[in-house]
C-alpha cells in the first residue's frame, strides 16, 4: 500500500537535492531544460535506479519509488493549465471560459491557473465543449476521464 506526498516530500523520500535540477522528475529522465522537446518527446526513458551520484541522488533513497502516490490535486492543476494553455487564445472555448469567470484577470485565464472549484467548475461547463473544435474536443474529454478517474470516491 502506498502513500500520498507532495512533491518537496518525494524529493526527502529519493535523498535528491532540493532546487532548480535539471533531472527533476524521480521517475524518468525527463529533462526540464530541454524546451524545444517538451512537446514533440512522448517518450522519456525511465530510470532504472535512484543511485547516489547519478542525477542529482544523493543518498540511498528512504522509501522504494514503487510506493510513492503522486498527489492528485497537483496533477488535476497542472493537467487543467496545460489544456487551458494550449487553447488558442482567440478560440471561443477560451471566451467562453472567461465569461464564467469575468472577475478573473486575461492573464490568469489564458496561463491556466484556476483553484480547484474553478475546475470543477468549467468541468461542469456544459456549453463550453459545444465551442471546442473536434481536435479540442477529444482532448477535453481525455481530461476530464483523467481527472474523474483521480478523483477518489467517498
Amino acid at each position: 500500500m502506498g502513500v500520498v506526498w507532495g512533491f518537496q516530500d518525494v524529493n526527502i523520500l529519493t535523498q535528491s537535492t532540493r532546487g532548480y535540477l535539471r533531472y527533476s522528475c524521480f521517475l524518468c529522465l525527463w529533462n526540464n531544460r530541454a524546451d524545444e522537446q517538451h512537446y514533440s518527446r512522448k517518450l522519456w526513458p525511465l530510470i532504472e535506479e535512484l543511485t547516489p551520484g547519478a542525477h542529482y541522488v544523493i543518498r540511498q533513497p528512504l522509501v522504494q519509488r514503487e510506493k510513492i502516490l503522486l498527489p492528485t490535486l497537483h496533477t488535476k492543476f497542472d493537467l487543467a493549465k496545460q489544456f487551458i494553455k494550449a487553447l488558442k487564445s482567440d478560440s471561443e472555448a477560451i471566451m467562453h471560459v472567461q465569461a464564467i469567470f469575468p472577475n478573473l484577470s486575461e492573464s490568469k485565464i489564458k496561463g491556466g491557473i484556476f483553484t480547484g472549484p474553478q475546475i470543477q467548475q468549467i468541468l461542469g461547463s456544459k456549453e463550453l465543449e459545444d465551442k471546442m473544435n473536434n481536435l479540442e474536443r477529444d482532448a477535453w474529454q481525455s481530461f476530464r476521464e483523467v481527472v474523474h478517474g483521480f478523483c477518489w470516491k467517498k
